[in-house]
């Protein structure tokens, strides 16, 4: 029989556990002949880049985070988005 001490720091380790995100791999991919600004929106930070012509990208990225080309969202993140490639620019 466990001790009511130990009880409690497993209740406490599994409801941690249950709370971590887990990194979603997406993909950023540019189809075009020209280079695409594109913004990565996360929690707390925004990271502006340039995303070369005819080139992909790899991000490791929380559920919620954004993909957007100028002030338009191409892409949110979901657990789903996972191995996802999301192109930015196919013209």
């Amino acid at each position: 029989m466990l001790k009511p001490s130990l009880c409690a720091l497993l209740m406490v380790a599994s409801a941690g556990a249950s709370s971590l995100a887990l990194a979603v791999s997406v993909t950023t991919q540019n189809k075009c002949d020209n280079p695409v600004a594109i913004k990565i929106e996360r929690k707390g930070s925004t990271l502006n880049t340039t995303l070369s012509q005819r080139t992909s990208s790899s991000h490791n990225l929380d559920a919620g985070d954004k993909i957007k080309v100028g002030n338009n969202v191409v892409h949110t993140v979901s657990s789903s988005s996972n191995g996802q490639t999301v192109v930015v620019c196919s013209k």
